[in-house]
């Protein structure tokens, strides 16, 4: 199984996935379904898919099927969030990112469990970036048999 796509808000939906899609080494291609001013980043290999769409304009469940409308109210923060491994490394997302005036650091998960990048789009919705050995030290570390070991020994399970 993989996630096919994601949607995700941004104040220039152009500029937003000309970036993203800079660090997955991709292209950036409009996304008529959300509006004119919505577009896709996609990776290079084509895997993941992003629908870059301006903020406040939320999915509402109509007639036949869910469609983007404005909402009266935004909020520029989020509760959610996505990791997506990519070809580039830890340091040329981090400049790529900077470069579009994003916040972006590298991050150590689990003291010391994990690492990446948090990139900031618009400085409010986070993307966690993993270069290949992040993302490889990762599939190793968290797996469903891992996270129960960890929720057995915290006695949150």
């Amino acid at each position: 199984m993989k996630l096919v796509h994601a949607s995700i808000p941004a104040d220039d939906p152009k500029t937003a996935a000309e970036v993203l899609a800079d660090i997955m080494g991709g292209e950036a291609l409009p996304f008529p379904p959300a509006g004119a001013d919505a577009f896709m980043a996609w990776s290079k290999d084509g895997a993941i898919e992003l629908e870059i769409v301006p903020r406040g304009r939320t999915l509402h469940f109509d007639d036949e099927q869910g469609n983007w409308r404005p909402s009266s109210v935004s909020s520029r923060l989020s509760e959610v969030h996505l990791a997506i491994a990519v070809a580039k490394s830890a340091e040329e997302v981090l400049a790529i990112a900077q470069a579009a005036g994003w916040p972006a650091r590298r991050c150590d998960r689990g003291n010391g469990l994990f690492q990446l990048v948090e990139v900031w789009v618009d400085g409010c919705f986070m993307i966690e970036f993993m270069d290949p050995g992040q993302a490889r030290r990762y599939e190793e570390v968290v797996t469903p048999a891992s996270w129960k070991a960890y929720l057995a020994q915290a006695a949150l399970r």
